[in-house]
C-alpha cells in the first residue's frame, strides 16, 4: 500500500511540474512577443518622426514633398533608409521609388546644396558616392539635419537682439572667498560678497562653423597632471594651456552674423528655387576670442549688474519645519513624538496618492541657484576680486558663474569705456541721498 501510494503522489508531482513548465514557457515566449512588438513600435514611431523631421527642415517645395512620399513608401516596403548630404553621384541596387526619390532630391539640393535631404533605399548594404557627406545612420542624419542654418526671421531677431542690447560676452569663474562690508561717499554701509578670479583663460573657441553656434570655454585654477585623464590632459595640450580645475561654457555674439533672405526675383520657370541670400551684418561692440587669452577682474566694471550662479549650501535631510517653515503640530493635547512631523500627505481613496511637489521633509540646499541683478561695487583688478553687493549662493571656497546681467544690461559705449581699468576702482556715488527720508528739515 505504501509503495502505491507513493507512486500516485510521484505521477501527481510530475503532472505538476509538466503543467508548471509549460505555463513557464507560455509566459515566457508571450512576453518575448510583446517585447518584439513593443520594439518595433517604437522602430516604426522613430522613423515616422524622422521623415516627418526631414520633410520639415527642407523647404516646402513640391521636389521635397515627393522626396518625404517616396521615402515613406520605402520605409513601408521595409527598406532602410540613408540621409546623404548634398547631391547624389550613384546608387546601386535602387527601386523605383528610391529613383523617383533621388531624382527629385537630387534636383533640389543642387540648388542648396547645404541641406541634407536626398533620402535613398538600398536593399543591401552598398556603398554611396556623394560630394560631401555621407551619414550612415539615422540619427547622425537627424542631427545633421538641424545644424543647418537658423530660418532668415529667427537669425534677423538674434541679430536686432544683439544691436539693440549689446553682445553676448563670456563670463568668469570665481571663486567664494566670503563677505565684507564698507561704506560709500553718504555714509551707507553695504554689505559685500567678496570673488575671488582664479587665472581664467580660455581653453577653446567654438564658431558656428564647426560646433553649429558661437561659445567660449573657459577655465579656471590649476590641477596636477597625474589627477587629469588623458583626453583631458591632451585637450589642454592641444589648446597649450596650463591644465584648469575647472571649465565652463559662455555663449557669445560672434562679431560677424549672417542673415538670411528669400530672393526678391523668383522665376516663373523655376517654382521650386527657394534659394537664400546671404548678408554679413557686423555685430556692434562684439569681438573674437582666442585661445589662451586671459581674463581678468576687470572684464566688469565697478558700477554694472552681473548674475551669479551656483549650489546653495547643503543642509542635508531637513524636516519640514526647517525646511518649508511649517508651524508644528500641538506640543500637548494627546499628541506624542509628532511635534515636528507634517501631518497628512493625501486624502482618502479618491486620489489615492500623493501629489508631486508636496511639502514634506527632505534634502535641503544644493541645488543651482542664480541671483540675478547683483551690483559690483568695487574692482581690485591687481588681486583679482570683485565685489558684489549682497549675499551670492554657496560656502567659502565654493565655485560661482559670473556674467553680465540679463535683464540690466550695460551699453556698448559704458564697456568700451570702462572695462580694462587698472588698480582699485569703486562705483560712482549715487544721485539720491539714502537718508533724504529721515531729513525733514
Amino acid at each position: 500500500m505504501r509503495k502505491d501510494v507513493k507512486k500516485e503522489t510521484t505521477k501527481k508531482e510530475k503532472k505538476k511540474e509538466k503543467k508548471i513548465g509549460n505555463k513557464k514557457e507560455k509566459n515566457q515566449s508571450n512576453f518575448f512577443r510583446f517585447v518584439r512588438r513593443e520594439r518595433e513600435g517604437a522602430a516604426k514611431k522613430k522613423q515616422g518622426i524622422m521623415l516627418r523631421r526631414a520633410a520639415a527642415a527642407t523647404n516646402s517645395s513640391a521636389a521635397a514633398l515627393t522626396a518625404a512620399a517616396a521615402a515613406r513608401q520605402m520605409f513601408l516596403s521595409g527598406g532602410d533608409l540613408f540621409f546623404v548630404r548634398g547631391s547624389v553621384a550613384s546608387t546601386s541596387k535602387s527601386s523605383s521609388f528610391s529613383s523617383v526619390a533621388l531624382n527629385n532630391a537630387s534636383s533640389f539640393s543642387s540648388k542648396s546644396s547645404s541641406t541634407p535631404i536626398a533620402i535613398a533605399r538600398t536593399t543591401t548594404t552598398k556603398s554611396i558616392t556623394n560630394n560631401k557627406r555621407t551619414y550612415a545612420s539615422q540619427a547622425k542624419a537627424v542631427d545633421a539635419l538641424f545644424k543647418r542654418p537658423l530660418p532668415h526671421k529667427t537669425q534677423e531677431q538674434l541679430i536686432k537682439s544683439a544691436q539693440r542690447f549689446g553682445p553676448k560676452r563670456p563670463g568668469l569663474i570665481a571663486v567664494k572667498a566670503g563677505m565684507t562690508c564698507d561704506w560709500d561717499e553718504w555714509g551707507k554701509r553695504h554689505p559685500l560678497t567678496v570673488l575671488w578670479i582664479d587665472d581664467n583663460q580660455i581653453v577653446q573657441v567654438k564658431t558656428e562653423e564647426n560646433e553649429g553656434y558661437s561659445a567660449v570655454q573657459v577655465g579656471s585654477g590649476y590641477k596636477k597632471p597625474k589627477s587629469v585623464t588623458k583626453p583631458e590632459l591632451g585637450h589642454f595640450i592641444k589648446a597649450q594651456v596650463p591644465i584648469k580645475r575647472f571649465l565652463s561654457e559662455f555663449r557669445v555674439t560672434p562679431p560677424t552674423m549672417k542673415m538670411y533672405k528669400e530672393d526678391e526675383e523668383d522665376d516663373d520657370d523655376d517654382d521650386d528655387n527657394n534659394n537664400l541670400d546671404v548678408e554679413t551684418v557686423e555685430i556692434k561692440g562684439a569681438r573674437e576670442y582666442k585661445v589662451g587669452e586671459e581674463l581678468n577682474a576687470n572684464h566688469f566694471f565697478a558700477g554694472q549688474y552681473v548674475d551669479v550662479q551656483g549650489f546653495t549650501s547643503g543642509k542635508g535631510f531637513a524636516g519640514p519645519m526647517k525646511r518649508w517653515g511649517f508651524s508644528g503640530q500641538p506640543a500637548s493635547h494627546g499628541n506624542t513624538k509628532k511635534h515636528r512631523a507634517h501631518g497628512s500627505i493625501g486624502q482618502c481613496q479618491d486620489p489615492g496618492r500623493v501629489f508631486k511637489g508636496k511639502k514634506m521633509a527632505g534634502q535641503m540646499g544644493g541645488r543651482k541657484r542664480t541671483v540675478q541683478n547683483c551690483f559690483v561695487y568695487k574692482i581690485d583688478s591687481e588681486r583679482n576680486l570683485v565685489y558684489v553687493r549682497g549675499q551670492v549662493p554657496g560656502r567659502k571656497g565654493s565655485i560661482v558663474k559670473v556674467r553680465d546681467a540679463l535683464r540690466k544690461r550695460a551699453t556698448v559705449e559704458e564697456l568700451e569705456a570702462q572695462i580694462g581699468q587698472i588698480g582699485v576702482t569703486i562705483a560712482p556715488k549715487s544721485s539720491k541721498d539714502p537718508y533724504s527720508a529721515y531729513n525733514k528739515d
